[in-house]
């Protein structure tokens, strides 16, 4: 790898709760502590502190909308941020950052490297306001498939990257009690933890979870169910829950909205109901994992099964089934039942083992480093 590394800009869409977004701020930490000169480029969001507490520049570009206008002023904040932060390299997540950075480094001859967390409508107009770059990252095997197929990149620009985890930041023991003394609760469960954004399709995990609380109640009285996230559906979630509340009888369920804190409340959790990055970062604090979420259900993740779902980056876009609250009840219920500690603290060391051997930021930026090295 080459140590004369230029100046690097990271684009995205925004620094809110999201797994593509986390990965923006882990890899610019990380690019940023091993030296070298990193910039931020988003609409901006609630996770900028996190890279400004590590004095890494953050710019704001319009780039979260497909406004023409914002597209426009974001065309011309991205060309004048490239000639006054002497950027060299530029590395774009999500299809209308790549897009925007690919028009603003016409003819300059600075390489521009992206990255695909996922898969994207392939229809008109879609496919052909999507670009590559140089070289594409996918974050797994079956996101590589869909740039291969449906988006026609070539198969020899591909990487196939995952998303890499700061595995001090997230990690099992932290303290919980300014948690708890915040939530006015005290430790009486069992805790079921729900970290996810609330809009459209991605809300529904939610739904689902409360529509299958109130079984779960009838077998763990004291049960309680934390929903993080915030978005076009959370005053729905938060009146679903309301609703499960009056019909208990007490609190069983919280909408906590857009947290920071997420490490501590996977701490909490004696088990964590999630996909892609929030399942993932679930493993790190070494919680039993029940993957649900984007593209349906796949149900309790087990040591055997960790390789296999990694490979759809712990979604359920492959080989997932119809979310059916019955079903999520009765796993939950397994898990939680009385006597399975020793079992959740096998399926949580086995989670974080894997996570720390594969998908650390250290191991993952050193692949990154590797692909900007190729196209330099």
């Amino acid at each position: 790898m080459t140590t004369d590394m230029p100046n690097i800009l990271l684009a995205a869409m925004a620094l809110d709760l999201g797994g593509a977004e986390t990965h923006v701020i882990s890899l610019a930490r990380e690019l940023h502590r091993r030296g070298h000169r990193v910039v931020v480029a988003s609409a901006g969001g609630r996770m900028v502190p996190l890279l400004e507490e590590r004095g890494i520049p953050h710019i704001v570009v319009p780039m979260a909308s497909r406004n023409p206008l914002a597209m426009a002023r974001a065309y011309r904040r991205l060309r004048r941020l490239i000639a006054e932060h002497q950027i060299g390299l530029i590395h774009a997540h999500a299809r209308i950052p790549a897009w925007l950075c690919a028009l603003a480094v016409r003819g300059k001859g600075i390489p521009l490297v992206t990255t695909y967390h996922g898969v994207y409508n392939a229809g008109f107009p879609w496919k052909y306001l999507t670009t590559f770059g140089q070289r594409a990252i996918a974050v797994s095997e079956d996101v590589r498939r869909h740039l291969e197929g449906p988006l026609g990149a070539p198969p020899a620009i591909i990487r196939v990257i995952p998303n890499g985890f700061e595995t001090g930041e997230f990690r099992p023991g932290l303290d919980i009690g300014p948690l708890l003394r915040e939530l006015g609760v005290d430790r009486t469960g069992p805790h079921v933890v729900h970290a996810s954004r609330l809009t459209d399709e991605f809300a529904d995990t939610a739904v689902a979870l409360l529509q299958a609380l109130p079984r779960l109640n009838e077998q763990f009285p004291t049960i309680r169910l934390w929903i993080l996230g915030d978005g076009n559906r959370y005053a729905e979630v938060a009146r679903l829950a309301d609703e499960v509340n009056r019909r208990l009888g007490r609190e069983a369920a919280r909408a906590v909205g857009h947290r920071l804190d997420v490490p501590a409340f996977f701490n909490l959790a004696d088990c964590v109901v999630a996909v892609a990055r929030t399942a993932t970062e679930a493993m790190l604090c070494e919680r039993p994992v029940i993957i649900a979420g984007e593209g349906g259900y796949r149900g309790i993740l087990t040591p055997e099964r960790i390789p296999l779902y990694a490979g759809a980056n712990f979604t359920a876009r492959e080989g997932g089934t119809p979310l059916n609250p019955a079903v999520l009840a009765e796993d939950i219920a397994s898990l939680l039942a009385p006597g399975k500690e020793a079992e959740r603290q096998r399926l949580g060391r086995a989670g974080r083992e894997f996570v720390v051997a594969s998908l650390s930021i250290e191991s993952v930026t050193a692949r990154i480093l590797d692909v900007y090295a190729e196209v330099l």
